[in-house]
């Protein structure tokens, strides 16, 4: 049996995670922002009509996933997030990526890309 992951859950927590890194690449401890402002860049990087309902689903399922963890800013202001790779390593991180993709599937997914206003980037790149 061959199991495939889901295009558009793949490309939502592949570029969430994108996102991570490249606040921390730009010398932040993590990604600090609202749900409101991740749909709208990840709708700009996916092609993807988001909301931040979407975000809220997409970020308790890697939560629980164990992909990142999550802290609380308070009523109106942003959360922090944070991928769990330093902590587990790159190559068990990356696992458990690959694992979780085959796993959850976004419950929004089909009503997501039937309003995609258009293709977004590779769906995954070889990571190796």
């Amino acid at each position: 049996m061959d199991v495939e992951t889901c295009p558009v859950t793949e490309r939502l927590v592949l570029g969430f995670i994108e996102l991570i890194h490249e606040r921390k690449l730009a010398g932040k401890r993590e990604l600090a922002a609202t749900q409101e402002t991740i749909a709208a860049w990840l709708s700009e990087r996916t092609g993807f009509a988001l909301t931040p309902a979407h975000v809220q689903t997409l970020v308790k399922a890697m939560r629980e996933g164990g992909l990142i963890t999550v802290g609380g800013g308070g009523i109106g202001y942003p959360n922090t997030y944070d991928t769990r790779e330093k902590e587990m390593g790159e190559a068990a991180y990356w696992d458990q990526v690959d694992a979780f993709l085959l796993v959850w599937k976004h419950p929004s997914r089909k009503s997501i890309a039937a309003k995609a206003a258009r293709p977004g980037p590779a769906l995954r790149e070889d990571r190796g």
